[in-house]
């Protein structure tokens, strides 16, 4: 009865965050889009909360066919859980993001810290709170462009470095999650591109549904907050046999009530041995969709726990 009730104030919560937020008018960080194989991109809370080591490498590639400098993103990430006691543990992380968009890329280093503590004797329910610093390296090559007479165009090369902070909350159980997060906090000023240093904001939470012995369905709910922009996920995960898993995650931009379709979100993947294997198809629901193909995600992971056995990765 208790997780039944945490389950309707999070669903609660997650709708009044949803109708709260302003208008949106520009498009998010990709590498935040990607926080479906990898969570830690968007709370640092979550670093440790699986209790085990994790590698992953995430390669998402949009609008393949659309044009020449297409988005896209890889992620390197590493992370790792140890326990102090039974009822505390620490999380450590670290992430490398490249993001290339046509003439503009970046390249970024997060190092994230997360501390974790039980809420209850039996440890089911766990409250984590996680701080990441990052450093952005931008790139603007004006090398490439056209030779034409104008003043803006400076046919050279431009960098930037500089320092951001994210941070979060995550409470989490055997049958539900709920994460807040604040992301580019310093909102430290980029004179490359005018909304990459504003600040964003995370809600992210689900439910655990064990439909029988061998099916568990995973429904879940995110809103974000970033460059002004508001969406709106809307996910459906099934695991089959703890091994195979789908999912469906609808995005929905929240310009005006009713707001409009941004896009469709079909992933499938699954755990073999210590590897988890993924692979995501982002079937674009706006007018972008008729001049390319899509946008293509795949990811590999590696978990493996040097002080346990088995790893909580596969229960």
């Amino acid at each position: 009865m208790a997780n039944s009730g945490a389950s309707r104030i999070l669903l609660l919560a997650l709708l009044c965050l949803l109708f709260s937020f302003p208008r949106i008018e520009c498009q998010e960080l990709p590498a935040y889009q990607l926080y479906l194989h990898q969570p830690s991109l968007i709370n640092p809370a979550i670093i440790g909360s699986k209790g085990c080591t994790e590698i992953m490498l995430i390669d998402r590639h949009q609008w393949i066919g659309a044009f020449k400098g297409a988005p896209k993103t890889q992620v390197l990430s590493a992370e790792s859980s140890f326990s102090s006691n039974n009822s505390r543990s620490h999380g450590l992380g670290l992430q490398v993001v490249n993001d290339a968009n046509g003439a503009y890329k970046q390249l970024a280093a997060n190092f994230g810290y997360a501390f974790h503590i039980s809420l209850n004797r039996e440890g089911s329910l766990r409250l984590g709170f996680g701080l990441m610093a990052t450093v952005f390296q931008s790139t603007y090559d004006e090398s490439d462009f056209s030779r034409i007479n104008d003043p803006i165009i400076h046919h050279g090369i431009e960098k930037e470095i500089r320092p951001d902070v994210s941070s979060g909350v995550y409470l989490y159980g055997e049958r539900f999650f709920v994460g807040l997060s604040g992301v580019q906090l310093l909102a430290s000023t980029s004179y490359l591109s005018p909304h990459r240093g504003e600040r964003g904001y995370f809600a992210y939470g689900g439910y655990n549904h064990a439909v029988s012995r061998e099916l568990v369905l995973q429904p879940g709910l995110t809103i974000k907050y970033l460059s002004e922009q508001v969406q709106s996920d809307l996910n459906a995960r099934v695991v089959f046999r703890e091994s195979y898993w789908a999912m469906i995650s609808y995005r929905h931009i929240w310009d005006e009530v009713p707001g409009h379709p941004n896009s469709l979100l079909i992933y499938a993947g699954l755990f073999y041995k210590n590897f988890s294997f993924a692979y995501g198809y982002d079937l674009g629901l706006t007018s972008m969709q008729k001049y390319g193909y899509g946008s293509h995600e795949f990811m590999v992971g590696y978990h493996f726990c040097p002080f346990k056995n088995p790893c909580p990765a596969y229960k």
